[in-house]
């Protein structure tokens, strides 16, 4: 679905037909072109080519990617080492299997932006210009990876913090050669204005929010299922708080979570980062305004990890319970189960399980750290 509306609304602005933001952009509001000009012109390859053929493209891409990225990430000694016997990596890839699924399934761009936030964490130290770039190129598409940049400043990895800021502002300015100066700044504006409407409105998105924020209006405001194009979704709120409540509480929890997570990583930075680039992913997930089921792709590399630590009856528990979870919603029958699934927040429920798991393996190791020590 979303390799189409990137597909007609690429077409439809290069041909003239169609707005590039706004209700009337890609097959129409809910599913509107959301993307800052730059990835008009990384798309357009795939838009001179008919829809089926760029979507087999656009698949066959995502798979190399991901085949790539497995084993530079065991290369790297960020997932298991040991023989890839069944037992060893079965948890982690039952957790991500559904995940995978349903982004390769959507078409979305969310894999492609995860791959380079994943190469960039890889390659931040032995390579930081390259580290740099690719992170860039990634905030330049979807915002999100920009929650890495005062991790890495924390890090003290000042030169892929520098570079990168430099890297985003001109790939910003790179679609001026096509849309003209002002042009890209008013196209720049106009999304930065719907983006920031659509983010941080006291209102619900169109679908069952699975970050923290979605989990906290949905048990605690009652939501107009009405005004959305799917208008079957249960109430499950307990209370029925002020929109505009809930969303401070969430804008607090988040902003203290993820300042305790900084902390956390200032304290880690002279070790390899592997446990604590799966804990960012997790908290990336939980934190953000909106995760739709497809973005859960980035688990990745935390369910990758925890491969690593399942010797940890605890850690064990934690993601063996959030593998249950992940399965449970896919092979649920009949759409009002998976109606109420989504509403009860299943999937934010396994990510929970999920982190809780990647923190204490992080614990586990920096236990063992100081008894080295």
């Amino acid at each position: 679905m979303d390799f189409r509306v990137y597909h007609y609304g690429a077409r439809g602005v290069f041909d003239g037909t169609r707005p590039v933001y706004g209700r009337a952009s890609g097959l129409g509001w809910p599913m509107h072109y959301r993307y800052p000009p730059l990835f008009l012109l990384l798309f357009a390859p795939f838009a001179t080519v008919p829809l089926s053929w760029g979507a087999a493209i656009w698949l066959i891409l995502k798979v190399a990617v991901l085949i790539w990225l497995v084993r530079a990430m065991r290369k790297a000694g960020a997932v298991l080492k040991q023989p890839m016997t069944t037992m060893a990596v079965l948890p982690g890839l039952l957790f991500i299997a559904p995940y995978l699924v349903e982004e390769f399934r959507y078409g979305n761009v969310q894999f492609f932006i995860f791959a380079l936030t994943a190469a960039a964490l890889l390659m931040a130290r032995r390579k930081p210009l390259v580290a740099a770039g690719s992170l860039a190129l990634a905030i330049s598409v979807k915002v999100w990876p920009l929650f890495f940049v005062p991790y890495l400043a924390v890090r003290r990895d000042w030169k892929v913090v520098s570079y990168t800021m430099v890297f985003v502002v001109v790939l910003a300015l790179l679609p001026s050669f096509y849309f003209g100066v002002g042009g890209n700044f008013s196209l720049l504006n106009q999304w930065f204005a719907q983006e920031f409407h659509t983010q941080l409105n006291e209102n619900e998105i169109w679908f069952p929010n699975q970050s923290l924020r979605g989990f906290l209006m949905r048990y605690l405001t009652m939501i107009d299922y009405s005004s959305v194009p799917d208008s079957n979704y249960p109430q499950v709120n307990i209370a029925t708080f002020q929109p505009a409540s809930v969303r401070l509480m969430w804008l607090i929890l988040a902003g203290a979570i993820y300042l305790t997570f900084l902390f956390l990583a200032e304290r880690g930075k002279n070790g390899t980062g592997w446990v604590d680039h799966a804990l960012g992913f997790c908290l990336l997930v939980l934190l953000e305004p909106f995760t739709q089921k497809y973005a859960l792709v980035v688990l990745l590399w935390p369910a990758l990890t925890a491969n690593s630590y399942l010797k940890d009856a605890r850690v064990r528990i934690l993601i063996f319970s959030g593998t249950i979870l992940a399965l449970v919603q896919p092979i649920a029958p009949g759409a009002g189960t998976q109606r109420l699934l989504q509403v009860l927040g299943l999937d934010f429920a396994a990510v929970s399980l999920l982190t809780a798991g990647i923190f204490m393996a992080r614990r586990a190791t920096c236990h063992n750290t100081l008894m080295i020590q």
